[in-house]
């Protein structure tokens, strides 16, 4: 844990943004070219020097104005970190739990911004595995930047072409996913259920047990994002849903598929989309993740927004990772 003023070399520690299940980012300032920057620390710091550069090596093929800038990486007094952008605004997590639902033309922009990230991700055959709304950043000018890429894998290195862990965040991992055979077309889903929060204030099911959460997927139909928010478009409804298909051949084939069809909508969206207020049906949510009892499910278990480890019942900051929920 690094505290305020202290300094790894050059940069000077500002403020903690956040953290996850691989690393700790701080808010820092470039003290030679008075710049804010995201420093990114891993936990595991006794790690090979190998398995630390596995993530910026990743994102140093990254170069898009969708995905956040790696900017150079650096050991100084024994501490590995990453020197990331700085994007001053928040995450759509955090926008999502504010607003609840999203007008549906934001929600389509935003998919776009993502879907243009991932498109040029695939092309460097990198799986990002791990796509959701904390780790979207949204900057001051409502640019999508999409960020974290520690789980990611490069799938051309695979003989079999998937990766095979479960490394991931259930409430937004595809069915081939929770089996250990994520593809791209994972990284497609995960996108799709991004939307689907957008557009209804939910993730389609959300369980403490992510096996409830797999079987639900294969056994209960995932109610269309229109039939809960009146105000959503039924074509960007029915492109939502292309991307959770839990078979694969009625999935979008590829992140440019997906986005050509997103940018299609575009005027279909702003012609039909409404108001919102009482057009969602589920307004009485108390938060942005409806759990699975109200779709049929089971437990009214707590998880952590941000490393969906359970919540203790009246707990407003998790005792795992720290951040306040």
């Amino acid at each position: 844990m690094l505290a305020k003023d202290q300094t790894l070399g050059k940069y000077q520690i500002i403020d903690r943004l956040g953290a996850g299940g691989f690393g700790t980012v701080y808010l820092a300032l470039d003290t030679w070219v008075n710049r804010k920057v995201a420093l990114k620390v891993p936990h595991q710091q006794q790690d090979e020097i190998v398995d630390l550069l596995k993530e910026p090596r990743i994102m140093a093929a990254l170069k898009h104005p969708n995905i956040v800038e790696l900017i150079t990486v650096e050991r100084k007094n024994d501490t590995f970190f990453m020197v990331l952008e700085y994007v001053e605004g928040e995450s759509l997590d955090k926008h999502i739990r504010r607003e609840r639902t999203l007008d549906p033309a934001r929600a389509l922009q935003i998919g776009i911004d993502v879907g243009s990230a991932i498109a040029f991700a695939h092309s460097q055959q990198i799986l990002h595995r791990d796509l959701r709304p904390a780790n979207i950043l949204m900057t001051r000018d409502g640019v999508a930047k999409v960020t974290d890429f520690g789980t990611s894998r490069i799938l051309e290195l695979q003989k079999d072409g998937f990766a095979r862990t479960r490394i991931g965040s259930p409430p937004y991992m595809a069915p081939e996913h929770f089996r250990g055979r994520a593809v791209f077309q994972s990284d497609l889903w995960s996108l799709g259920i991004t939307m689907y929060e957008m557009l209804t204030g939910t993730v389609p099911f959300y369980d403490a047990d992510p096996l409830k959460i797999a079987q639900a997927l294969m056994n209960q139909p995932i109610v269309p994002p229109h039939l809960k928010n009146q105000a959503a478009p039924k074509a960007l409804s029915e492109a939502v849903m292309k991307a959770l298909a839990v078979n694969l051949g009625e999935r979008y084939l590829s992140a440019q598929q997906m986005l050509e069809t997103l940018k299609q909508l575009r005027d279909v969206v702003a012609k039909e989309s409404r108001p919102l207020g009482s057009a969602v049906m589920s307004s009485h949510s108390s938060g942005p993740h409806a759990n699975l009892a109200r779709q049929g499910g089971a437990t009214q278990q707590r998880l952590c927004r941000f490393c969906y480890k359970p919540l203790p019942r009246l707990a407003t900051t998790c005792p795992s990772c720290g951040e306040k929920n």
